[in-house]
């Protein structure tokens, strides 16, 4: 009986031992996304500097949802190395090309890892009409857009899993 006793305290200790571990294991994974309320406060147009898979790039931040909406329609040109867009949610995030003059590399970023990349995304044929646009959607939740000059994901060697760090100019 003693034996038996034993055995089912040892098996015990055994199982709590497991789940303690296992906790501990998780708490120390789990990297939580910083939630700095800098990038919210950025003011449209500004260029922060990121580094993009250790690549620094100048981009031009959109916070409002004018910004956001405008992105880089009716430009001649991607201004500095491309935009950056910033959302308070986490979630699938919708792009399209309206007034678009030229082809862009679109980089979908959920805290500070890359998630998706649509690369060389046309503009939009002349006098098409807003129903006719294909619609741009992140893979997975995001919460950040990078948009780039068309072939700069190749040419910075940009992946799934590629990491995104952004600081002020």
């Amino acid at each position: 009986m003693k034996v038996k006793f034993l055995v089912f305290l040892a098996f015990l200790t055994f199982i709590f031992m497991a789940c303690f571990f296992e906790q501990q294991r998780e708490t120390e994974t789990v990297q939580e996304k910083p939630k700095s309320k800098d990038v919210f406060s950025v003011a449209d147009g500004t260029v922060l500097k990121v580094a993009l898979n250790n690549n620094v790039l100048d981009l031009v931040a959109a916070n409002s949802p004018k910004a956001k909406s405008d992105g880089l329609s009716n430009k001649e040109e991607i201004p500095e190395d491309g935009m950056i867009f910033f959302f308070y949610e986490l979630e699938i995030q919708s792009f399209w090309m309206k007034d678009m003059k030229f082809p862009i590399d679109i980089i979908w970023v959920s805290g500070n890892e890359v998630v998706g990349i649509e690369k060389n995304v046309p503009p939009p044929p002349a006098n098409a009409y807003m129903r006719d646009l294909e619609i741009y959607r992140s893979p997975e939740k995001a919460d950040t857009v990078i948009e780039l000059e068309a072939g700069m994901a190749d040419k910075l060697n940009i992946v799934y899993g590629s990491t995104v760090r952004i600081w002020p100019n």
